[in-house]
C-alpha cells in the first residue's frame, strides 16, 4: 500500500474512499443478517416451545381404560384396569394412579418426565413394575413420545425396553412397551395399555 507524501497527486488515492464506505456497507450487511439469525432462531424457538407445551397439555385431567400386560416368555398376558390423572407443568408430564389384575394385585402406576427445550430430550421415570422404579429417555415424534426404559436389575435377560406414550389430542392416551421375553430373544409388545379421558 504507497503511502501519503506531501504533494501527492489527490487522484493517486482516491481508491482510498471508496473502499472504506465499501467497507461499512460490507459490515452494515453482516449485521443486518447476523440480527436476521437471531430473530429467526428466536420465533423457531417459541414455536418449537409452544407446540411442547400443546403436547404436554393432552395428558392434563383424569383417565382410565383396560389392557394387557405380559411379564415373561413363561407367563400369559393378563387383562388389566388403570386410572391415573395426569397433572402436566411446565416442561413436564406427571401422571399417577393404579393398575388391577382381577384379584392378583392392584399396583401405583406413574410416569413423570420433564422435557429439556435445549436438547429436545425427555428424562425422567417409570414407577409400576416389581423390580422398582425405571429410568426413562428419548424423544418426541408427532404425537407420540419414544422413550428407552433403562430397568434398575435385569428383566427377560437384559436391562433395557422401549415404551411408546401416545396421545393424539383427541381424549386417547396410549401406553405400550415392546421387550424380548427370553434373553437374546425377538423384541415384541409386552402391554398396551389404552385409557380415555373422563
Amino acid at each position: 500500500m504507497d503511502t501519503l507524501r506531501p504533494g501527492t497527486p489527490v487522484q493517486q488515492v482516491s481508491w482510498i474512499l471508496p473502499r472504506h464506505r465499501d467497507m461499512g456497507r460490507s459490515m452494515q450487511c453482516r449485521i443486518a443478517a447476523a440480527c436476521l439469525c437471531c430473530i429467526l432462531a428466536a420465533l423457531a424457538c417459541t414455536s418449537a416451545r409452544a407446540a411442547e407445551s400443546d403436547f404436554l397439555e393432552r395428558f392434563r385431567g383424569d383417565w382410565s381404560g383396560s389392557g394387557k400386560v405380559q411379564r415373561d416368555g413363561g407367563s400369559q398376558p393378563r387383562h388389566v384396569t388403570c386410572s391415573v390423572i395426569g397433572r402436566p407443568t411446565e416442561n413436564r408430564i406427571s401422571a399417577q394412579g393404579s393398575c388391577r389384575a382381577y384379584l392378583i394385585f392392584v399396583r401405583p402406576v406413574a410416569i413423570d418426565v420433564t422435557y429439556d427445550p435445549r436438547s429436545g430430550i425427555y428424562r425422567g421415570t417409570y414407577t409400576g413394575a416389581r423390580i422398582g422404579p425405571a429410568r426413562l429417555s428419548g424423544t418426541r415424534s408427532g404425537d407420540a413420545l419414544n422413550l428407552r426404559i433403562e430397568w434398575p436389575r435385569p428383566v427377560n435377560g437384559d436391562t433395557q425396553a422401549a415404551m411408546v406414550i401416545q396421545n393424539d389430542g383427541r381424549g386417547i392416551l396410549r401406553i405400550t412397551v415392546a421387550d424380548n421375553l427370553t434373553p437374546g430373544g425377538p423384541i415384541l409388545q409386552t402391554s398396551e395399555i389404552i385409557l380415555l379421558r373422563q
